[in-house]
């Protein structure tokens, strides 16, 4: 979605949650100082360990926050789609960059300068709140992420990944709920700390099951209740 007026810009930065309690003042001004720029897919946002100039906000397209390792292997630390924020703590600790970020389609992000950002924190205590609140959420996340990994099964933490996508951004119908993967098998297998075959073999099991029908990216959900049950660990 390319920003073509200062009407798209205010538009864009409510999407962001902390932004969105601002008034219309605040974010105009806040928006004279975002540079948008358009992305292709594969394309860098920023990388690890480059100083943290900016924080983006998303409007259009997903971006996917990546550790890469010396080995050759990544992990998926996040996904962000329209009214995301990214690197918002490395503005803040003043360190550089911890992970890289891509963009996993075609998209669009605004870059607010790092001092621009703080100022504006500290001129909006409201905004600072919910930025808070947000950073607490993403912790909860971060952390049922990495207890899952330690100590779930494959399976389970692949109906933990359906159920999530699914009931982001999946649409129910008379099949059940129907959405389309944002992502690739590979990063399926990132995010949830496994292999590309692992994710195939799951996949291939839930199908199996009748629990899910897969169509290429195309996932439905027939079973909600009965991958619920995988997830809380009643299989």
């Amino acid at each position: 979605m390319p920003i073509k007026d200062s009407a798209m810009e205010i538009a864009a930065l409510k999407k962001v949650e902390f932004f969105s309690v601002l008034p219309e003042n605040s974010l105009a001004e806040l928006a004279r100082h975002v540079t948008w720029k358009s992305f292709k897919k594969g394309d860098r946002l920023f990388d690890e360990g480059e100083k943290a100039h900016s924080v983006f906000i998303i409007a259009g397209g997903k971006v996917k926050v990546v550790k890469e390792f010396p080995s050759g292997k990544n992990a998926i630390l996040s996904i962000f789609g329209d009214g995301g924020l990214v690197a918002e703590v490395a503005v803040i600790d003043k360190l550089p960059y911890p992970a890289t970020a891509i963009a996993l389609e075609d998209c669009t992000a605004g870059a607010i300068p790092a001092d621009v950002f703080i100022g504006f924190l500290r001129a909006n205590p409201d905004a600072l709140l919910q930025m808070v609140a947000g950073l607490g959420a993403k912790l909860r996340d971060l952390a049922d992420s990495i207890g899952s990994m330690a100590v779930e099964s494959v399976e389970k933490r692949l109906a933990r990944f359906l159920l999530k996508f699914g009931g982001e951004i999946g649409e129910r119908t008379k099949d059940g709920l129907v959405f389309t993967l944002p992502v690739t098998r590979q990063d399926i297998a990132e995010l949830i700390g496994t292999s590309f075959e692992v994710v195939e073999r799951g996949l291939k099991k839930l199908k199996t099951k009748g629990l899910i029908r897969v169509e290429g990216k195309k996932i439905v959900i027939r079973k909600m209740d009965d991958l619920a049950e995988i997830f809380e660990g009643g299989r």
